[in-house]
């Protein structure tokens, strides 16, 4: 089945500026993705700042998730198999070069304030499928808390899920949703 780049490129900015340290306090970037990023970012990269900006939180918030989460060998949101993750990286260059910047101001702008929910605000973006935000209500902790085992293998549906289970964490307590190997 192939992954919507697009869904996941959404999931990923909205997963990763919910998680920022002035909403859930998951990894330590403070509103890249947020009004302050965009004013920040837009003077050095006035046409792509962005998608560098959603670069710089996927990679921060990855290297997070491995701290929090270090098993070896999963597939977590901010870190998928190579051919997902080249894919993806050809399409942002695309949408970047191409002219289309003003086709993503709408979204961005929904970036600037999260709300406490991460599902709901996540469905209410039209991100996630509404059976499978009822499906991720249901998905447990691993032993210790730290970790959400999502079945594989990489699909756009475990994309959504990956997305969705960062919801079993609370402020300043991630939970890293991962496909075992």
């Amino acid at each position: 089945m192939a992954i919507d780049l697009e869904r996941l490129f959404r999931l990923r900015a909205a997963v990763g500026r919910f998680g920022e340290m002035d909403r859930a306090g998951w990894w330590n970037t403070q509103g890249v993705l947020g009004a302050r990023g965009a004013a920040v970012y837009k003077r050095g990269l006035p046409e792509t700042h962005f998608f560098a900006r959603g670069r710089v939180v996927t990679a921060v918030a990855a290297d997070r998730s491995r701290t929090v989460y270090p098993a070896g060998g999963v597939a977590t949101l901010w870190s998928l198999p190579p051919a997902p993750e080249r894919s993806l990286s050809f399409r942002e260059r695309s949408w970047a070069t191409n002219g289309s910047r003003e086709g993503w101001a709408d979204f961005e702008s929904t970036l600037i304030s999260p709300p406490d929910d991460l599902t709901a605000w996540l469905s209410d973006l039209g991100l996630v499928d509404p059976d499978i935000a009822e499906e991720a209500a249901g998905l447990a902790t691993e032993p210790g808390g730290k970790g959400v085992a999502i079945a594989a293998p990489v699909t756009d549906r475990t994309i959504q899920l990956l997305a969705l289970g960062h919801g079993r964490g609370a402020p300043k307590d991630l939970v890293v949703p991962f496909v075992p190997d």
